[in-house]
């Protein structure tokens, strides 16, 4: 292409013909940007010109991208709406012509252009916009001549100027959508992980826990009643909120209620609300747990503790799916999903008339039960390293489990559980500055250590995650006894897939045997 004066109307079509193709590309906008102004120069011999766009955050127009300009210079050419010739024809949406740029006090000279400028210059500038929506000004200097025409230049780059508006509007919208599905993304990848991460507090490599979790993904999608059975402290609350996270309505109300914790005459307004009035100290309307949590769900803590009187009106929400508020006779109704825990044996309850027997057909639709840990030593290791990481990092050590202490707190009995267990572990890294031995363990759980000294492989153990690798692998080898070597039986059991299997075998160095 050749640079020269070439007249506006023979030029005309050929740079908005190039502009259209390149806007056609699929180039970034600056990109698009700096490639017409390249045109101006080749078709009209334009040696300076510039985009300026409207912020919206800072009320400014900003030169965004020029021909001819530095970077230093192309930071100074910043307007306010109405401020100078750029600034004015934002703001009027009318195209302007300075002809007379060293003595018009329109021009600002602002980039401080006049020094370079040898020959007469003209300032040539039009808004960018497209219907009624104004997006920034296009400029250019061109040198005085006889064949300049005020009228086509002005009809020229205003088509010019509504080819990037149109442009400029395009990557908006683009980026909008992209800004859209990125959010979509993000919304079905959290949900995904929430469903993931929801059993990632279930901690243990033991049959029964991966049983459990097992279990919990299977009537997490459900609506029915679950029933939750297991000595205190093994993780019911968990359990239960596990379920919650995993079930379609875990973007809604997870509301949780200790039916010992509360006394009788509290629980049932506690559970149903009240009016005001309906009592002496009820000052104002208040909502129960079941509105609460509606459309979400309900967990009903210790409910072996819940007293008769109330658990008939339970059995009555469960089956007609509404409540009454007391002191009001309106019905309100209700869709919450009744998770319910207990430690007690509901069954010795009932023959001793302590537990309504319907209700508990009630609530036992979906029952799960949590072993306590003395019966799955498996999962102790595990434990013991989720709760020194979790630990340490919130008290800021690096505290250790050495192995002679270690053998002893996988045989204690821990009649509290997994709780026993988490504050055993917090106790011994607040309490030690140095790696836990025998002797920073309690005399209670060092002396039912050795009366409980079981076998466990005769494993040494130098730190917890090895001991988890040791536990892993005698559990991989059994397994596979078991099943006669046959690995996608093997896998099954174990709740890994045949890949997973293999890895772990390669890692441990297992013999397969062949049949």
């Amino acid at each position: 292409m050749l640079k020269g004066q070439i007249n506006i109307k023979e030029g005309y079509l050929s740079i908005i013909h190039e502009a259209s193709k390149l806007l056609s590309k699929k180039n970034t906008l600056k990109e698009s940007l700096k490639e017409i102004l390249k045109i101006l120069y080749s078709y009209w011999d334009t040696p300076i010109s510039f985009v300026a766009l409207y912020d919206k955050e800072t009320s400014q127009i900003k030169i965004v991208e020029s021909f001819g300009l530095t970077k230093k210079e192309m930071t100074k050419g910043i307007f306010k709406r109405g401020e100078g010739v750029v600034g004015s024809i934002f703001k009027n949406e009318i195209p302007a012509i300075i002809t007379d740029i060293k003595t018009n006090p329109r021009y600002l000279n602002r980039i401080n252009l006049l020094k370079r400028f040898k020959e007469e210059m003209i300032f040539v500038g039009v808004p960018i916009k497209v219907g009624g929506e104004r997006f920034g000004v296009l400029g250019i200097y061109k040198e005085k001549s006889k064949n300049f025409s005020s009228d086509d230049a002005i009809k020229m780059l205003s088509t010019l100027a509504t080819l990037i508006g149109l442009t400029k509007k395009m990557y908006e919208r683009m980026e909008e959508e992209r800004k859209f599905w990125q959010e979509e993304k993000q919304i079905l990848l959290n949900s995904i992980n929430k469903d993931v991460s929801a059993l990632n507090d279930v901690i243990g490599i033991s049959e029964e826990i991966t049983n459990v979790k097992k279990t919990l993904i299977r009537m997490a999608t459900t609506d029915s009643t679950v029933l939750i059975t297991g000595e205190s402290g093994t993780g019911k609350t968990l359990i239960a909120k596990a379920i919650h996270n995993l079930s379609p309505r875990k973007d809604k109300p997870f509301a949780t209620i200790n039916c010992a914790a509360i006394p009788e005459n509290l629980l049932e307004s506690e559970l149903f609300g009240y009016e005001k009035g309906a009592f002496t100290g009820a000052l104002s309307r208040k909502r129960g747990k079941f509105e609460l949590a509606d459309k979400g769900t309900l967990f009903l803590d210790e409910i072996g503790d819940m007293p008769l009187m109330l658990q008939a009106k339970l059995l009555n929400v469960i089956q007609d799916k509404e409540i009454t508020r007391l002191g009001s006779e309106d019905s309100i109704p209700i869709d919450v999903r009744i998770v319910a825990a207990t430690n007690k044996n509901i069954e010795k309850l009932i023959r001793l008339g302590h537990f309504r027997e319907d209700l508990y057909y009630r609530i036992n639709v979906l029952p799960i039960h949590i072993k306590p840990l003395r019966q799955r030593k498996d999962d102790i290791p595990i434990l013991i390293d989720y709760f020194l990481k979790k630990i340490n990092k919130r008290h800021n050590k690096n505290i250790h489990i050495k192995n002679t202490a270690l053998k002893y707190l996988i045989n204690y009995e821990w009649p509290g559980n997994v709780r026993e267990l988490e504050n055993t572990i917090e106790r011994l890294i607040v309490l030690n500055d140095r790696d836990i031995d025998e002797k920073s363990l309690p005399n209670y759980m060092r002396e039912q250590g050795m009366i409980n000294d079981i076998d466990i492989k005769d494993i040494v153990y130098n730190d917890v995650p090895v001991a988890i690798e040791a536990i892993e692998k005698e559990k991989i080898q059994s397994t596979l006894k078991q099943t006669g070597y046959v690995k996608s039986k093997a896998a099954r059991l174990l709740g890994y897939t045949i890949r997973q299997l293999d890895y772990r075998i390669k890692k441990y160095g297992i013999h397969v045997k062949k049949i």
